[in-house]
């Protein structure tokens, strides 16, 4: 804390005492006066606080709880989305705001050289929005998909958390999504930055979802 508030603050307290106080007659209205002049410093200190709070603060995203028991109603608009993925297999990634081609490069909204009409991409939008979806879907090279809902932290420091779908189709059995390696109902493993190892944890839905969590990295 910065040393002069405090000494400040207790003026300011003790001003607006005796101002409004039945202690001091003669000269109480200057008190007054000079006690609210005073407290505007202090107020617009505490106000930029506030705005700053808010404008770095962010929310820890669902957890495979919530997001098992929001599944089964989310789940046509998350397999419309795959489905329209399935179609769009030559982008990595589909966010609300860009997209990356898997043969490398991204593409910001309404970019002309995206490839993906504008039409096409304001109905991923209606869907990511009507479901809370912030971060869009994720395809890796064997075709599984991770249907970001939301993350917290930044790069390798942070996490995002999921729907995944395991493609049964694929015959890839490497740099897959860890719960398409690993078929089983749950799963977790804590960061080691030392040794570089990812953390992860997931829950099974169904045959081919799990809710998943994914990273620090």
């Amino acid at each position: 804390m910065i040393p002069w508030i405090l000494p400040y603050f207790g003026i300011v307290i003790v001003g607006f005492i005796l101002g409004f106080g039945p202690w001091i007659q003669r000269g109480r209205g200057i008190i007054r006066i000079v006690s609210v002049w005073l407290a505007i410093p202090l107020g617009l200190i505490a106000g930029l606080v506030v705005l700053l709070t808010l404008a770095f603060y962010q929310a820890e995203p669902p957890g495979l709880t919530d997001l098992a028991k929001q599944f089964s109603s989310k789940r046509a608009d998350l397999e419309t989305i795959l489905k329209m993925a399935n179609e769009d297999k030559q982008f990595s990634r589909i966010a609300p705001s860009f997209v990356d081609l898997a043969r490398g490069g991204r593409y910001m909204a309404d970019d002309l050289g995206s490839q993906l009409s504008k039409a096409h991409w304001d109905e991923y939008r209606r869907i990511y929005k009507r479901n809370g979806i912030k971060l869009g879907i994720q395809r890796d090279a064997a075709g599984d998909a991770f249907i970001m809902v939301d993350s917290i932290g930044l790069l390798n420091r942070g996490h995002a958390t999921g729907y995944l779908f395991c493609d049964p189709s694929t015959s890839v059995d490497t740099d897959r999504f860890w719960p398409c390696l690993l078929h089983q109902q749950d799963g977790q493993r804590g960061f080691d930055p030392e040794k570089h190892i990812e953390a992860y944890s997931f829950h099974k839905l169904d045959d081919r979802w799990y809710a998943y969590d994914e990273g620090p990295s």
